[in-house]
């Protein structure tokens, strides 16, 4: 009886007697493990940055949105200003006062501006907010404060900043302290806010705000004009956060129903909820997962069939090297080892050589197309058992068919 020693050293040596013939053989599996793992890991990559993205709206979160549309004047199709948002500071209160299973409800005003220190000017996002959006955008206080409630009630001039609007206003001298002008209005900074952990390489389209480029201040305080019929208690967004995960769906409904009554025109607002944009997105996604793996199962199997027509031809060739085993004492069972074992041998080698292929051939992809990729654990196991998988598969039936051949007619073939 062949020990399992003496099965992979007699299949080494059937190989490596026939290199060319087992490195054609082994192409076709590379390239197909290359793929799966590729495929891999552009999806797993691709997955990681939709939490990050939409992860970053907060999945917890239900968003109302203004639409404004610009407006065209006269035959000469001459731009006037886009009349302002017309969402309220009413119908937050609305909101609040209609959902119970809310954690906070919050507003904002934005725009464009320069932003001007002591020493320099840059282009920010000048955001105004309630106290509340904090427990919406979650943001990352590096240090100093976050605006109280006394801030908005009060309509203090003062502002927390982000990371990169602070480095472009004030260099490496220190903000926390210093004094901004802003849209026609100096605030006073009390807080510098940083990135938050886990960020997204790349920010979300759906991300209407960029806390890193924007200098965040009380938005009783904020009277810059967003737009004709512009009023202090117009607003761009209004954000609730459900109580609970369970939650999130119930208070989506119930926003928009709210809305639909307050607001005749639809059209003048979106409800934007990332957890179901979320779900959307990773659907997709595993859709175009599963084409890609697909394409990748398919190269193994038709490698595996190349191996099949090898391990046949393999067979005939070696028709009384058979027979000199089996009449030396080898069973049937040792020689349907011996053959499986080579099979299973060139598909694990070319699963080993296509990993870094594939590896390669993702990062090939994030450089050129942008995409961000992720090479795991699971797709290095995953494109090793196939691999050993087709080669088990489409070895066994060579190998059933030499260990079929008898002693005596295997040692009478030319």
């Amino acid at each position: 009886m062949m020990i399992p020693a003496d099965v992979l050293s007699q299949a080494v040596a059937a190989l490596t007697a026939h290199r060319l013939r087992a490195t054609l053989s082994a192409i076709g599996i590379v390239f197909g493990v290359a793929t799966v793992v590729s495929a891999i890991a552009i999806g797993e990559g691709a997955r990681r940055e939709a939490f990050a993205q939409i992860g970053a709206l907060g999945i917890d979160n239900v968003f109302v949105r203004a639409v404004r549309h610009e407006t065209v004047a006269g035959s000469s199709a001459t731009r006037r200003q886009p009349p302002a948002p017309s969402l309220t500071m009413a119908d937050a209160r609305v909101l609040a006062d209609a959902i119970p299973a809310l954690n906070s409800v919050a507003a904002l005003r934005t725009i464009r501006t320069e932003a001007v220190s002591s020493t320099h000017a840059a282009q920010v996002q000048l955001i105004g907010v309630t106290t509340a959006w904090r427990q919406i955008a979650q943001p990352a206080l590096l240090t100093g404060r976050w605006l109280a409630e006394d801030d908005v009630r009060e309509r203090r001039r003062v502002a927390v900043i982000g990371a990169d609007a602070a480095m472009a206003l004030f260099g490496g001298a220190p903000a926390l302290g210093a004094r901004v002008r802003a849209a026609g209005n100096w605030y006073q900074i009390v807080g510098l806010i940083g990135d938050r952990p886990g960020a997204a390489a790349k920010p979300s389209p759906l991300q209407r705000v960029q806390l890193q480029s924007s200098v965040v201040v009380p938005v009783t305080a904020m009277d810059a004009s967003l737009g004709e019929g512009d009023a202090l208690d117009r607003v761009d967004e209004i954000a609730v956060r459900a109580a609970s995960d369970q939650d999130v769906g119930r208070v989506a409904s119930i926003v928009a129903s709210v809305m639909g009554r307050r607001h005749a025109n639809a059209t003048d607002y979106e409800i934007v909820v990332p957890r179901e944009l979320l779900q959307a997105r990773l659907r997709a996604q595993r859709t175009f997962n599963g084409v890609l793996i697909g394409i990748g199962g398919l190269a193994l199997l038709i490698s595996g069939i190349g191996i099949m027509n090898i391990m046949l031809a393999s067979v005939a060739e070696r028709t009384q090297e058979i027979g000199v085993r089996r009449a030396f004492g080898a069973r049937r069972h040792d020689v349907v080892a011996q053959f499986a074992a080579e099979a299973a041998l060139l598909c694990v080698a070319g699963g080993v050589v296509g990993l870094p292929v594939g590896a390669g051939l993702a990062g090939v992809i994030a450089l050129l197309a942008g995409w961000p990729v992720s090479v795991s654990m699971t797709a290095v196991l995953l494109a090793l058992a196939l691999s050993t998988t087709v080669g088990l598969v489409f070895g066994i039936y060579p190998a059933r068919l030499a260990a079929a051949v008898q002693p005596v007619d295997a040692l009478r073939a030319p």
